[in-house]
């Protein structure tokens, strides 16, 4: 009896086990076809994801300070016939306009048309991001994971060409010289379209187009090491890639020139890419000098040029002496918080975004220390795996960093470190992916403990990260959305969902400027306000509408006031916001003369949130009725 009991529980164990086994093989099983799934279709469901969310919010906020404002406006210049950089300023090259060009010629000024365009370029980012992370990892939901924090935070709208020139230029670089090809023929080509993205992205914005040619170069340098007995073989594909990049910049380049020299405006467009070379040499000269001040007894130039601090300009501001320079005005721009200055911060969520201004640069630091020490033993004892692995983790590093300087050296704020940042959680997902499965499997206990730190620093960063920029509509995200529900509608199809006062500020200068202006009136906004012009269908006669205590000289005065006795703008609108974070930088304190000689010769009809408005006199009459 006693034997035949153990008997039926052994059985009876064994068959729970089996039971339990065969229950996880068909858990592992469906993973397995959840996983299959996402690594084929994950694309699909991060655009179908990218639709839904977008979709909350395309509608959602009037930026008067925004550059949808600048895009359209200057748009519609170009439609007029206007030059660019001879007739009117741009800041980026001109395919940043070329584009919204032809879609206003198509269906003509649409400022929701105009988000609909950037969120699709926000899809495009992604997307490219999701596939190069897939080759990577090998995994569709990580994969879809990490791209889908690009499609929250996809950066600053209507700038959304910066994140995904990174994005593209990396996803093609790592094509055409790290994953491996199933033919000579297909590296082939997508060496040509690395080099048709290199030629876009100069048009789009010069620096990135250097930056990115340097990575070129130094990748096709690369391309025949690391393989037994292949240098030779390999090495014509290394030439071609040079070519063919040399050639696909021209192609692209070709038909634009063209047509700036049948318009005259060829030496302008010509001119912003030897100036580029020169600005950044005197930048980089200008960090090393602030770094060692005292290594050197070489005098700091007097005159030395200002970075422009309109958002991302293609040429720097002219140059400002010292000895001509307004007296008490603060000529800086955007400041850095420094890090030595956290704990006065009033809480936790300032603190995040002084954190993750600095700590990219620790993680860059320690992927490029692992990185580079991986990849220079792979060439040397010719492991391809690990030279992949490691190539492609410096590819998107490199990607990514084409897009920080403008961040941390000129603009530190949120908008642009969500620009930077897009590429840069691509760089860091994948280092973390390779980081933790190396280890996992790492005989030493000091290893593991390394590895896995690094990979916890990266996750933090990109948490903080999250944590800091969601609820910032700066950022590119749904924000505050949820509170905007009153729509307001003007010209040029703004039809757009705002705070409640918000609204009716915005209505507030909209029917001053509409009431006191004809559409041939010209209407100017000091010192930053583009969507004012757009959404009034109004004309500004300022050639670059972009103004503040960083970019400006001593002259900015007498030419302003010239301007106003010239052409006589029928409303003038005045945001005395701190547009650089600092009381110097309004428009009150660092042009007091021209804010005072506004005051005093126009009508001031009313104040609008932070909006001036002021009317010709002659268009409201007794100024004292």
């Amino acid at each position: 009896m006693q034997r035949h009991l153990k008997n039926l529980v052994t059985e009876w164990f064994h068959t729970q086990v089996d039971d339990q086994g065969r229950q996880h093989v068909k858990i592992q099983s469906a993973m397995s076809g959840v996983e299959r799934f996402l690594y084929r279709y994950g694309w699909l469901i991060l655009i179908a994801f990218a639709i839904w969310y977008y979709g909350q919010y395309y509608r959602t906020g009037l930026n008067l300070g925004g550059e949808g404002g600048t895009a359209g406006v200057l748009a519609m210049r170009l439609m007029e016939g206007q030059r660019p950089i001879a007739d009117t300023f741009l800041g980026y090259n001109v395919m940043w306009f070329y584009p919204i060009v032809w879609m206003f010629e198509l269906i003509g000024p649409n400022y929701l048309t105009l988000r609909i365009y950037f969120f699709a370029i926000c899809t495009m980012g992604a997307v490219l991001g999701y596939l190069a992370l897939r080759r990577n990892t090998g995994s569709g939901f990580y994969s879809l994971l990490v791209a889908s924090l690009l499609v929250l935070m996809p950066g600053m709208i209507f700038r959304n060409y910066m994140p995904f020139q990174g994005l593209l230029n990396m996803y093609v670089l790592l094509q055409a010289y790290v994953f491996t090809q199933p033919s000579w023929r297909w590296t082939v080509f997508w060496q040509a379209m690395a080099g048709l993205a290199l030629g876009v992205t100069f048009l789009l914005r010069i620096e990135l187009g250097i930056f990115f040619s340097i990575i070129n170069l130094g990748l096709a340098v690369l391309y025949p090491f690391g393989f037994r007995k292949q240098l030779f073989s390999r090495l014509p594909l290394a030439v071609s890639g040079v070519v063919l990049a040399a050639v696909m910049v021209w192609a692209t380049h070709a038909p634009v020139f063209a047509d700036a020299r049948a318009r005259g405006f060829d030496k302008d467009l010509w001119g912003q890419y030897g100036m580029w070379l020169g600005f950044l040499g005197f930048g980089i000269k200008q960090q090393v000098l602030d770094a060692v001040p005292a290594a050197t007894s070489e005098p700091t130039p007097a005159a030395t040029p200002a970075p422009v601090a309109t958002p991302a300009p293609v040429a720097p501001a002219e140059p400002i002496s010292v000895t001509d320079s307004q007296e008490g005005v603060d000529r800086n721009g955007l400041l850095r918080v420094p890090l030595s200055e956290i704990g006065a911060l009033p809480s936790f969520y300032d603190q995040a975004y002084v954190i993750i201004t600095y700590l990219p640069i620790l993680c860059t630091g320690i992927i490029l220390v692992l990185s580079s020490g991986v990849l220079l033993w792979s060439l040397v004892v010719f492991r391809t795996e690990a030279r992949e692995i490691s190539l492609t983790i410096l590819t998107c590093l490199g990607a990514s960093l084409t897009l920080f300087p403008q961040f941390f050296f000129f603009r530190p704020d949120t908008p642009h470190l969500s620009e930077f940042m897009a590429p840069f959680l691509v760089a860091l997902g994948c280092a973390a992916w390779h980081g933790g499965r190396v280890g996992w499997t790492w005989p030493s206990r000091i290893g593991k403990v390394v590895l896995f730190s690094c990979v916890g620093l990266f996750a933090i960063n990109a948490s903080l990260y999250t944590y800091h920029t969601m609820p910032k509509e700066s950022g590119g995200t749904i924000g505050k959305a949820k509170k905007k529900k009153h729509e307001f509608v003007a010209e040029n199809g703004v039809r757009v969902l705002l705070g409640s006062k918000e609204k009716e500020e915005r209505q507030g200068v909209y029917d001053a400027v509409m009431k006191y202006t004809k559409p041939d009136d010209y209407v100017v906004c000091y010192p930053y306000a583009p969507t004012i012009n757009f959404m009034t269908n109004r004309r500004s006669y300022e050639y670059n509408l972009y103004a503040d205590n960083a970019t400006e000289t001593h002259t900015f005065h007498d030419e302003t006031v010239a301007e106003l006795n010239k052409y006589r703008p029928a409303v003038i609108v005045i945001d005395n916001r701190d547009i650089n974070k600092s009381d110097s930088s309004r428009f009150s304190t660092w042009a007091a003369s021209t804010y005072e000689y506004i005051r005093t010769h126009y009508h001031a009809e009313g104040k609008f949130g932070r909006q001036e408005v002021y009317v010709r006199p002659d268009l409201v009459g007794d100024l004292h009725q």
